[in-house]
């Protein structure tokens, strides 16, 4: 069954193994998510800050970023750096069905994620590998690349040095709550309270661990899910009751404040969600 790859805004569908590329001064992931299918991110330069379930690793050194389905993570540039990454995303089956060692392999992708910092030269090493991965048309040759791939990765957990500083458990809480309850009215102090904490600890929180406020985060996240529900069909106002706007005319005030047009507008130029033009 092919899957709607809703994450990256391309509105592609792919059956088991899919490629991207990006290079600017914006973040192209919007939101903490999670997805059904392995993702491998060869991050080759820029400020980026990854978020995974139980760490935070920041930095400008050259890394891959392994998460194997239903990780939570979010990766964030920094505006002042060059961000530029390539992406690998493959099924289970792409791989399993083909390897007896596959889960073997499986040890890169950690437990709750894995980020992997690359020298010069394991940065050629990975970047000659994931270009020829992503031109190769031969699909038992494109396979075999993907093992060669992470059975080199896997080399680098001999020697792993990863400095990673520990999420405080409520930030991630958090990001959750806010994925799951985006359509209802959220309080930073009432969700503070359901937290334990105070309301100025988990804005400052969340401020340093995402790069972004709770209101903003919030906002780019409805708006995603608004251009969604656009998409498929829904009227301006649906959507906006829908995604916690409650009614279309603020759904269109922050499609203006937010892309600089209306939503009729945005949807006619069909510019993909987390590109430069038109990030969230």
């Amino acid at each position: 069954m092919p899957v709607h790859i809703e994450n990256f805004g391309f509105g592609t569908e792919w059956n088991e193994f899919y490629s991207d590329v990006y290079e600017g001064y914006l973040p192209n992931m919007s939101d903490y998510h999670m997805h059904g299918y392995y993702e491998i991110s060869l991050i080759l330069s820029g400020d980026v800050k990854v978020i995974l379930p139980n760490s935070l690793q920041q930095g400008t050194q050259s890394r891959l970023v392994l998460t194997r389905p239903m990780t939570s993570h979010l990766i964030v540039c920094q505006t002042h750096l060059l961000y530029k990454r390539i992406n690998l995303l493959f099924s289970n089956e792409y791989l399993a069905d083909y390897i007896p060692e596959w889960k073997q392999l499986l040890r890169v992708f950690g437990k709750n994620g894995k980020v992997l910092l690359l020298s010069e030269q394991e940065t050629d090493l990975f970047l000659r590998l994931a270009e020829t991965i992503r031109g190769e048309t031969d699909e038992l040759r494109r396979r075999l690349l993907l093992l060669i791939f992470l059975s080199k990765a896997n080399e680098l957990l001999r020697g792993e040095s990863e400095p990673s500083e520990e999420l405080p458990t409520y930030v991630t809480k958090a990001l959750l709550y806010l994925q799951e309850h985006y359509a209802e009215k959220i309080v930073a102090a009432e969700l503070a309270w359901q937290l334990g904490i105070g309301r100025t600890t988990l804005m400052t929180a969340f401020k340093r661990y995402t790069g972004s406020t709770l209101n903003d985060y919030l906002t780019r996240y409805r708006l995603k899910q608004a251009i969604r529900c656009l998409r498929e069909g829904q009227t301006e106002q649906s959507a906006a009751e829908n995604c916690g706007f409650g009614d279309a005319c603020n759904l269109i005030r922050a499609f203006r404040r937010h892309f600089g047009t209306t939503p009729g507008r945005y949807l006619s130029t069909q510019e993909p969600i987390g590109s430069e033009k038109n990030p969230l």
